[in-house]
């Protein structure tokens, strides 16, 4: 999802309508709808309902209109404190844990990269709470945490979601399963996030606490989970776009039902 993506999104929900859309940004009109379905593919979403003359934003299509509103005026926003101190290039920190968001917010960072080539980002991993003590600290211009949007500082909701789902080996008996309900996982062993925020939220999903005794391991990267879960160590909770990119063949990954999805904010 790219920010021009954005832009042209906007203008086809501010005439509603594709080709006049198409007419006042100068491309053909087959191209920004393919564009449009391109979107609505990678967002797994509909985004419109196309009637006779006029298109009408969905539910979802309101909430990405919303969003993308807020994205591109941050990054003209941005844009323009580089203009206005007559910088040519400087330093963008970065801080974020595991999550789809990153893909979106590095997008914007390329374009204001390819408009200031002396513009340089600096992408850190950390844990939520490293994130917030270190943006607090001013080591961060932004930081990526799940959650609603935090009122002690200035945030945006990303039009991404991070789901949940069970990582297990191929051969595992669960995988005759298409989804994972809490009775499905009953007493598996699980190796879970060690972050604060994903263990509560699965214990909530659970509807009840963990029991110690079947948490036989813990991981901050999905990498070891992967490498965890293929030498039989246990069934992992892990981020579907994160397992599902993974080349492993003998592991299989089964998202959770109900769905389990955080919703993700830029922070700063």
């Amino acid at each position: 999802m790219e920010l021009q993506t954005l832009r042209n999104f906007i203008e086809i929900a501010d005439h509603g309508s594709i080709t006049a859309a198409a007419r006042t940004l100068g491309i053909s009109q087959p191209g920004l709808s393919r564009q449009l379905k391109d979107l609505e593919k990678e967002l797994g979403v509909k985004l419109l309902v196309r009637g006779n003359r006029r298109v009408t934003l969905t539910e979802d299509g309101t909430y990405l209109l919303n969003r993308a509103r807020e994205l591109t005026a941050i990054a003209e926003r941005t844009k323009n404190n580089l203009q206005s101190k007559h910088a040519l290039g400087g330093d963008l920190y970065i801080g974020a844990g595991e999550t789809s968001g990153k893909r979106l917010v590095l997008h914007v960072a390329q374009e204001l990269r390819h408009q200031y080539p002396g513009l340089h980002v600096h992408v850190t991993y950390g844990s939520d709470e490293g994130l917030v003590a270190n943006l607090e600290a001013g080591m961060y211009d932004f930081i990526l945490r799940p959650g609603k949007q935090q009122t002690q500082y200035e945030s945006l909701l990303l039009p991404v979601r991070d789901a949940w789902g069970i990582l297990m080996t191929s051969d595992d008996p669960l995988t005759d399963n298409l989804l994972m309900t809490p009775m499905d996982i009953g007493d598996s062993e699980l190796i879970l996030p060690r972050a604060t925020h994903a263990r509560n939220t699965f214990e909530h999903w659970l509807g009840q606490g963990m029991d110690p005794a079947y948490i036989v391991g813990t991981y901050d990267l999905t990498v070891d989970a992967l490498g965890m879960t293929a030498v039989g160590l246990g069934r992992a909770l892990c981020l579907e776009y994160l397992a599902t990119q993974s080349p492993n063949t003998s592991l299989t990954f089964r998202p959770l039902a109900p769905a389990l999805a955080d919703p993700v904010a830029l922070v700063w």
